[in-house]
C-alpha cells in the first residue's frame, strides 16, 4: 500500500508506503493514453521516497507500482 502526491508542482513527486516499506519495487509512469513515460526500480526496505518527475508535460498520470497497484496524480 502507497500513497503519492496528488497534484506535483515543484517536480518532485512523493511517494510513501504504508506497512513495512519496499524492497526492490518496479515502477512506471504513465500517460493517460498509455505510453510509459518514465521507469525505474527502488530498492532496498524505504518508508518514503522521491522521483523527479520535473520532464514530464502538465496533465495527468498513474503512478503504477509492480503490477499490483497503482495511483492518479498531476503534474501543474
Amino acid at each position: 500500500m502507497f500513497t503519492v502526491t496528488e497534484i506535483v508542482k515543484d517536480g518532485i513527486l512523493e511517494i510513501q508506503f504504508s506497512g513495512e516499506g519496499t524492497n526492490h519495487k518496479f515502477y512506471q509512469i504513465i500517460c493517460p493514453i498509455g505510453k510509459i513515460m518514465q521507469q525505474g526500480k527502488i530498492t532496498g526496505y524505504t518508508r518514503r521516497t522521491c522521483l523527479y518527475v520535473g520532464d514530464l508535460k502538465k496533465g495527468d498520470y498513474t503512478f503504477k507500482l509492480d503490477e499490483s497497484e497503482s495511483k492518479d496524480f498531476i503534474v501543474q
